[in-house]
């Protein structure tokens, strides 16, 4: 098995004696509040009675006044002989996102304190002209000397800076009023993410306008927690933020830790503080003991630093350590017995540090290659019963295809059982994954069910990634819109859209089809295509382009397509006509000038998966569609590697290809693309071409990336430039020159 996709790529029960609440239902400890006024300063259009006053900030000091007279956290008003009406008003500093209102009265009728006669919600974007989001007309007959609310709510979320709260008091009668409540919209009863993680990178490149609309788009719909999935790089040495550690250097252009605690300050969001991450963790896991015990020692100095310069942020909740845990490559007690000791080590030094704020990990787990549910569970008891984790945030790995909606249930069953068995204190919340295997947003649909599978067994959803996958200023913004309706209904759009029309293919040549349709049409509007190439799903296109161009098709071969439509629920429309075209045949060119010839490479191939004799690529031997054979040599990583042939002498080149191989089922992945060039002195390359990633089904093949008919080319050096699509394994095992 080859390691998953991390979350890089892209990718508790009661603390009683800390006094947390639980880590999973809101409470005041660990859970943004609701209300968008707590703490808000506001304006009075009249002022208290002195009798009764405003002793400075009541409304919104989160402290609920007694229903007696005497009750310092009342303040009144007394109206004349008609009706009195009064206002308060608060600037929220931005546009923030609300639905629901509420203000407490008293009622007291022997001491002439009467509840309002309305009270009107209202809200604005300039503090200029304001609309009203609701009214309440006079409550609390039949009862006396008790707290009287004033709550309702708009018809749909409000997006707004300014709030004021309009009070029509009884004639000749007190008036007192206590707590002001503005709160962000509930969701519907159904299960919602309230997180997400966030790659540092991502933050980096936003501006604060960016950063602003990312977290209203994120109130909108109920996050009220974020991960920063890691705050330094410990084998770059390198840190997203002007670090004290020693030997380390700031890499980002602004400091992603500062930022993302000030707007978790400003809107009310949890932020999770990621620690280090290292890409060797991918390579070593716990198998290096000298390499682990630095590494839990680098945890332990940024934590330090970090709480040093940052700890005063009232959104600086809890830690995350980043390593990312999997049954697959700890699969014994010895390996489990590593892994609790450095956790046990890190969480001593952060309790020691900040005793009340919690420790999340975030593992995953594999499925297949005779894995079981029950093993799973007996490495979490050992874990657990060994090492203070206060959350599990489990991966689902739906996006990174490590399982079905179906297997759900038996996994995170299988750790909610050992949580109960080894560590009930420990807390159980759902990482849901939003992306799918192409890294592309996940259906909304299938989104729904993954998080209504394991319902029964956790306390919270976090996601990776909300910003990456949901947030209108990544991805098509369909996406959010869809999420949001469910957030705010709890259903998700089931209309499918009108098939394509007008489906014509033609073939400009040996290796290309080009098609074009007419578009479709959809009641939320439509986000992409599926190209059916002989019946197969072999490309899906995330955006609205009515043409693709079918490239690295085999000459003299008859081809059929067909196309579909699809929100961004998942709703796909019923399939285009079929048409069909043949491509031109190609001239064959017999000479492999590489055969044979040496070559070096800018990256080495992995000891698992390598170079044999340094002359797998120009031996003529080509590898079969599974990752054991051993004609492939592998690369693991996401970084642009190259392979230079040196062909002996100039020659005349007309035809250049490189074979890969696709098993995403371990992250063996086709290339992003592959770029030829050639030069005569080994110094000075000439580009020949670049070949993208060509469309593909899923399963597992072997893929030619070839440019061919060649015409002005010659050269002794013949350089292969390929950048994988990301993070993962890229397999490789013949490159050739031909005439």
């Amino acid at each position: 098995m080859i390691k998953r996709l991390a979350h890089v790529t892209l990718c508790a029960g009661l603390l009683a004696a800390a006094g947390l609440g639980a880590l999973g239902a809101p409470s005041a400890a660990n859970a943004a509040s609701p209300n968008l006024l707590a703490g808000k300063s506001y304006t009075a259009s009249s002022a208290a009675s002195s009798s009764y006053p405003d002793s400075g900030g009541e409304l919104t000091d989160g402290i609920y006044a007694t229903p007696l007279l005497a009750s310092a956290g009342w303040q009144g008003r007394l109206g004349a002989s008609g009706a009195t009406t009064y206002s308060f008003t608060a600037d929220l500093g931005t546009a923030r996102t609300f639905q629901s209102f509420k203000t407490d009265f008293f009622k007291y009728t022997g001491g002439s304190v009467e509840t309002p006669v309305q009270v009107a919600y209202q809200y604005s974007s300039d503090n200029s002209t304001y609309s009203t989001a609701c009214t309440v007309n006079q409550q609390g007959a039949g009862v006396d000397i008790v707290s009287v609310p004033y709550a309702c709510g708009a018809a749909s979320p409000i997006s707004a800076r300014y709030v004021r709260a309009t009070v029509t008091g009884a004639a000749g009668k007190w008036s007192f009023i206590d707590e002001w409540e503005v709160n962000k919209p509930a969701g519907a009863a159904v299960p919602l993410l309230s997180g997400s993680f966030l790659q540092p990178d991502l933050g980096d490149a936003w501006t604060s306008a960016q950063w602003t609309t990312e977290f209203q788009r994120m109130e909108e719909v109920g996050i009220d927690h974020l991960f920063l999935q890691w705050s330094a790089n410990s084998k770059s040495h390198t840190a997203v933020y002007p670090t004290g550690l020693s030997g380390y250097a700031q890499n980002t252009s602004a400091d992603v830790v500062a930022k993302t605690l000030a707007m978790g300050n400003q809107f009310g969001v949890d932020i999770y503080m990621g620690l280090q991450l290292n890409e060797d963790w991918f390579v070593n896991y716990t198998n290096n003991a000298t390499w682990l015990n630095n590494e839990a020692a680098v945890a332990q100095s940024l934590a330090q630093d970090l709480w040093t310069k940052y700890g005063s942020n009232p959104s600086f909740k809890g830690w995350y350590l980043s390593f990312e845990v999997d049954n697959w490559n700890l699969p014994t007690s010895n390996e489990w017995a590593k892994m609790a000791t450095f956790y046990d080590t890190v969480i001593d030094a952060l309790k020691t540090l900040t005793p009340n704020l919690p420790v999340i990990v975030s593992p995953f787990y594999n499925t297949a290659g005779g894995l079981t549910t029950s093993g799973w569970q007996t490495m979490w008891e050992y874990i657990l019963s060994n090492a203070a984790i206060d959350v599990i945030a489990l991966q689902d790995g739906i996006g990174a295809g490590h399982a079905t909606t179906a297997q759900l249930a038996a996994w995170f069953g299988a750790t909610k059982a050992a949580i109960t068995n080894a560590r009930p204190a420990t807390a159980l919340w759902d990482d849901a994954e939003t992306f799918n295997l192409d890294f592309k947003p996940m259906d909304i649909k299938l989104l729904k069910d993954d998080l209504a599978a394991v319902q029964p067994y956790v306390s919270k959803y976090t996601s990776f990634s909300f910003n990456h996958y949901i947030s209108p200023q990544q991805v098509n913004p369909l996406y959010f819109t869809t999420y949001k309706s469910y957030f705010q209904t709890g259903a998700v759009d089931a209309s499918s859209p009108t098939s394509p029309t007008g489906l014509t293919a033609t073939s400009p040549n040996s290796m290309t089809v080009q098609l074009n349709w007419t578009a479709s049409t959809d009641n939320t509007g439509v986000v992409g295509y599926k190209i059916y190439r002989n019946s197969e799903l072999v490309y899906t296109a995330y955006t609205n382009a009515t043409g693709f161009t079918d490239g690295q098709l085999a000459p003299s071969t008859a081809y059929s397509y067909a196309i579909r439509s699809f929100d961004a629920a998942g709703n796909e429309s019923a399939s285009s006509s079929t048409v069909s075209a043949t491509t031109a045949a190609g001239t064959v060119y017999s000479t492999n000038l590489a055969a044979g010839k040496s070559y070096t490479a800018s990256t080495a191939a992995d000891a698992s998966y390598p170079d044999t004799g340094a002359a797998e690529l120009t031996n003529g031997a080509f590898g079969t569609a599974t990752y054991t054979d051993a004609a492939w040599q592998g690369r693991n990583t996401g970084s642009a590697y190259s392979f230079t042939i040196d062909l002996g002498s100039s020659k005349t080149i007309k035809e250049v290809y490189a074979d890969f191989l696709q098993v995403k089922s371990v992250y063996v992945l086709l290339p992003a693309s592959v770029t030829f060039s050639v030069s005569s002195t080994g110094a000075s390359y000439t580009p020949i071409g670049t070949v993208s990633k060509p469309a593909v089904g899923s399963a597992d093949q072997t893929k030619k990336y070839r440019l061919t008919d060649l015409t002005g080319v010659t050269g002794r050096y013949v350089k292969v430039e390929v950048t994988p699509a990301s993070s993962a394994w890229t397999f490789i095992d013949e490159v050739q020159a031909r005439n």
